[in-house]
Order: C-alpha cells, then sequence, then structure tokens
C-alpha cells in the first residue's frame, strides 16, 4: 500500500465504525490511487485478486459522503461477484445498469453522485408501462426486466413527460459516454479471464467476505439490511452436497410447466428475426422436510442448505414440513425459518398424498430414513434424499436415492 492510498485508508476507518463489514473487507484488498481510470474501478490484479483504483484528480472533487458512497458502491460490485457473473450475460450495457440497481440500494442517497441509477427512477413506469421493480433482487432478476423492458417498447409508448425522460435516460445509460466506458474497461478484462482464473478470483472474494463477516460479531451485522446479509451468507457458503443442475435435468422429461422466453441471443430460425424465441421448462417441486425427532438441528441446517441451491437453479419450491402428519406448507423464497414444525415421530405418507393432489413436477423427500416405506404411491418421480448419518439401508423407499456424504 502506497502512502498516496492513505485518504482511502481514512474511509475504511469511517467504514470501520459505521458499517464494519465494508471496512473489513476493504483491509483485505489491494488499493491504489492511479490515473488509468477516469474516476474510480474495480480492476483484476495479478490475475487472482481483484484491486481497488481511484482516480486523485476526481478523489479532490468528491464531498466526504460522496466519498464513502463511492467505496462502498465499488465494495458491493465486488463482494455480489458482478465481476465474475457478466460474462454469462450477452448485453454488458444493460447488465451494467442492472448491476447499478443492486449496488446502490444499499447506499444513502446523499452519498450517491448525482445521476446514479435507482429503482426510483422507474418509478414513472409503473403507470405508464406496468414496469415494476422489487427491491432487494439480484442482477439477474433487473437484468431481466429491463431487457423486457427495452424489448417491448414502442415509439411514443411511455405517454408521459416523466415517463419520457426516463426512457431518455435509460438510452444514454445504453450509449453510454467515454467517462462511462472508460469506468468499467476493466470489465471486459474480467470476462476475458478463463475459467481456471475466474475460480481462483472468485475464491479469493469469497475468502474475504467470509473473514470480514466473521471480524464483525452478529450484534453488529445490523448496518447490513436482511436481503444483501442472505446474498454475503449464499456468496459464503460451502457448495452443494448434491449437482442439483443435474438433478433437475433427469426431471425435465416429466415438467407439467413450461414457458415462452424471449432471447437476444439466437435469432428465431423460422422468421431469422430478434428476439427470438426459447421454450423453458420451470420446475414446480414439492420439498418434503422430515422434522421428526430423529433428526437434528444441524441435519436440518444442511437441508435448508441444501435447498437453498436448489432453489437458485430457477426451480419453484413448496416445503412441506412433517414427521407423521404435516404441519404447515409454504413457498420458498430462499430463507430458511427460524424455526421448524414437528419433532415428532415419522410416517412418509402425508406429503405423499398432499404432492399427489398438487401435481408437481417431483418430490424431493429429505430425511433420515428411519421409518417403514410409505403405503401411498407417488404420483410423480420422487428422490430421497438421506442424511450422512441416516439409515443405511433405503431400497424399501420406492424412486431414486441419494446419500448427503459429509465433505
Amino acid at each position: 500500500m502506497t502512502a498516496a492510498a492513505s485518504p482511502i485508508e481514512k474511509v475504511c476507518v469511517q467504514l470501520l465504525l459505521q458499517e464494519p463489514f465494508y471496512g473489513h473487507f476493504l483491509m483485505g484488498i489491494p488499493k491504489a490511487f492511479e490515473t488509468t481510470v477516469p474516476t474510480a474501478a474495480v480492476a483484476p490484479f495479478q490475475r487472482q485478486m481483484v484491486k481497488l483504483i481511484v482516480n486523485p484528480d476526481f478523489w479532490e472533487t468528491l464531498s466526504e459522503e460522496h466519498r464513502y458512497g463511492l467505496i462502498k458502491h465499488e465494495v458491493l460490485h465486488i463482494v455480489l461477484r458482478h465481476l465474475t457473473v457478466l460474462k454469462s450475460y450477452s448485453n454488458r450495457r444493460v447488465f451494467n445498469i442492472a448491476a447499478d440497481l443492486v449496488v446502490n440500494q444499499y447506499i444513502e442517497g446523499q452519498q450517491l453522485p448525482e445521476g446514479a441509477i435507482t429503482l426510483h427512477f422507474f418509478k414513472p413506469l409503473e403507470l405508464t408501462n406496468r414496469f415494476f421493480l422489487e427491491a432487494g433482487k439480484g442482477v439477474g432478476y433487473y437484468y431481466e426486466k429491463l431487457m423486457g423492458l427495452l424489448q417491448n417498447r414502442t415509439a411514443g409508448s411511455a405517454g408521459s413527460e416523466d415517463s419520457d425522460a426516463v426512457f431518455r435516460a435509460l438510452d444514454a445509460w445504453m450509449q453510454g459516454d467515454e467517462e462511462a466506458t472508460a469506468k468499467h474497461r476493466f470489465w471486459d478484462e474480467f470476462a476475458g479471464l478463463d475459467s481456471s482464473e475466474v475460480r481462483v478470483m472468485e475464491q479469493f472474494v469469497k475468502n474475504a467476505t467470509k473473514q470480514a463477516l466473521q471480524r464483525v460479531q452478529h450484534k453488529n451485522r445490523g448496518h447490513l439490511p436482511a436481503h444483501l446479509l442472505e446474498e454475503l451468507q449464499a456468496a459464503v457458503a460451502d457448495a452443494p452436497l448434491v449437482n442439483w443442475r443435474r438433478v433437475l435435468r433427469l426431471f425435465a422429461a416429466s415438467s407439467n410447466s413450461t414457458f415462452l422466453k424471449s432471447t437476444i441471443r439466437r435469432p428465431s430460425k423460422r422468421y431469422g428475426t430478434v428476439p427470438g424465441i426459447r421454450l423453458n421448462r420451470r420446475h414446480e417441486l414439492v420439498l418434503a422436510l422430515d422434522t421428526s425427532g430423529s433428526v437434528s438441528i444441524e441435519e436440518l441446517a444442511l437441508f435448508f442448505s441444501e435447498i437453498r441451491h436448489i432453489w437458485r437453479q430457477g426451480a419453484h419450491i413448496t416445503v412441506v414440513e412433517c414427521d407423521k402428519a404435516i404441519h404447515r406448507t409454504y413457498p420458498y423464497k430462499g430463507k430458511a425459518p427460524e424455526v421448524v414444525a414437528g419433532r415428532g415421530g415419522t410416517h412418509f405418507d402425508a406429503p405423499i398424498i398432499w404432492a399427489n393432489e398438487q401435481k408437481p413436477d417431483a418430490l424431493i423427500y429429505f430425511t433420515d430414513g428411519h421409518a417403514p416405506a410409505p403405503q401411498v404411491a407417488a404420483r410423480m418421480p420422487i428422490l430421497w434424499v438421506i442424511t450422512s448419518r441416516g439409515a443405511d439401508k433405503f431400497e424399501h423407499l420406492p424412486g431414486k436415492h441419494l446419500k448427503l456424504l459429509a465433505e
């Protein structure tokens, strides 16, 4: 760290005092003042780390609040892995807007520069275009929403002065200026990394994020909004024990739910136009969760860890908490409940009967396997996921089986 970077260290200290997660994270990454960018940016460093770069002349023009917001903005891009996932998105301009929509939600308004991209800016389109953006979503959500808005837009359809202003600003963001292009030129370097380099860099960010979270005591995590804390915890979580993408592909042939999706990645084969149409399958899954007394709290936590990985594959999930009977059902939205209902004996029939009525694409039953075979036949594919300390013999359970082997 050079002496010239000390003003950034001053912001690090402010963050440590006010929002300690960001301060601790900054302490673990390289930082420097350089004139290679007009404002500030994050760049690959030695093809295995990330480096925060700030233009010293630009820095001098900022107020204390804007310096604080600027550093926080760049840190959020890093910890949310925007730099390593961007190559998965075909329209880089839309991705840049979507990524800024994510991070700017977690920065106070007075800390953002004039003209910053925020959810509030799109409010006029709610009435004129029925365009709604939910808060607390990931970059993929905003990317798809913006792509849909651009694809469905027709000339003169905005219908009000405010909404016309939104589209003019959106056009300007899409065209980009020299400053914006220079700021994001390092993003092209991230997109050019090969898969092994991406994994190394993601591991560097994961380790830095995990260390920062560990250094922030639980009682001091209140400065992190719930949505953001969940994303950070998911980012540093262990890899799934099961390749759920492969498992869900096995269920694809029996999927009842399909939907059409516009795509700009390839033209329509029939008409030769862009966007084309792609047929996607949406997995409707019932996940039965054995909450009987023989399943430990640690095993329940492992179940919910795997459920989150399934959910991140895009499946629509309904969780059924059950032991001898069903105690509650609810759609899974990415967060485990604080407590589960049940803790009695085990019987497998109730959730199978319930699933037969709901007609999902598949039933996945998380259990320790210590119960007699069900007396009711499932009318959909069923997968039994058995805990590592569960039954050694489970051939009596009809369907496919997976044993969760602890790492």
